[in-house]
């Protein structure tokens, strides 16, 4: 039998072994599975002076390794594998390490991502296009313990117009929004405007915080539910920041009132 064919049969049930990973010990095996897996020989070279953990290769078992495509460079490498260990190698290594890193937790990320945007119920995802039209014309009956623990009425609002916000902190548009419902709060509410706020946030902290900094001194709903929030639920809200006026009656007179918010309350307090 000739002397190499164990290194051969080492070589070849390598093939069921896990890639090497920078823990591991570098055998033969592993140097035969990253050439067959296409490994660019430099990285191996690399890898392996960065280690000196390789006996030196013998000429028996050369021919094994040039089988697999091992190049006259790798050859002289693994005869005496300590001579080679350099400072770049050790750095080039290490580099490629930290990118395979990188790269990984970046697809964990993204997979995480993907299973937040999945658990969320059919339609329910930020920025969609509302049915706006699903309560306009409707009275709205609202009531709730707000976060700072004060009692919302709609119904003991009657007489004056009200703003029903739908929005999150974590909602770029509808942070976005907030200046200018800020604004038109502090034009109009002396002549009757109100605003509630139905967050859909779930750290009460960071919401309560925001609006603190941002003056939105109006009541919040609450409940610390997301996209599941109960009021939303309850209205089949499917997008924020959504924005209903509700006229002196208690009606949904204005489904969206984004586009001109000022203008709109201007017109519901002169009715």
């Amino acid at each position: 039998m000739n002397r190499s064919t164990p290194l051969l049969c080492a070589l070849l049930c390598a093939l069921a072994l896990p890639t090497a990973r920078a823990s591991d010990p570098v055998t033969y095996k592993e140097l035969a599975l990253l050439l067959r897996n296409g490994e660019q020989q430099q990285y191996i070279m690399d890898e392996t002076a960065r280690r000196k953990l390789l006996r030196p290769l013998t000429q028996d078992e050369e021919p094994d390794l040039v089988s697999l495509g091992a190049t006259p460079g790798l050859i002289k490498l693994l005869e005496s594998p300590a001579v080679f260990a350099t400072a770049e190698s050790t750095a080039a290594y290490n580099a490629r390490i930290q990118q395979q890193k990188l790269t990984q937790r970046q697809q964990e990320e993204n997979d995480q991502l993907a299973a937040q945007k999945a658990a969320l119920p059919p339609l329910a995802q930020p920025h969609a296009t509302p049915n706006a039209d699903e309560y306009a014309g409707q009275k709205i009956d609202l009531q709730f313990t707000a976060a700072d623990g004060s009692e919302v009425s709609l119904a003991k609002l009657r007489g004056k117009v009200v703003l029903i916000d739908f929005w999150a902190t974590w909602c770029g548009p509808c942070m976005g929004e907030v200046p200018h419902v800020v604004a038109a709060y502090k034009k109009y509410h002396d002549q009757g405007f109100e605003i509630i706020g139905i967050s859909l946030d779930k750290d009460e902290e960071t919401m309560v915080k925001v609006t603190r900094e941002k003056e939105m001194t109006w009541p919040q709903y609450f409940d610390g539910k997301g996209w599941q929030n109960a009021m939303a639920a309850r209205f089949n809200i499917r997008a924020i920041p959504t924005m209903w006026l509700i006229n002196k009656g208690g009606i949904l007179a204005v489904p969206n009132a984004r586009a001109d918010l000022e203008g709109e309350i201007a017109k519901l307090l002169a009715e």
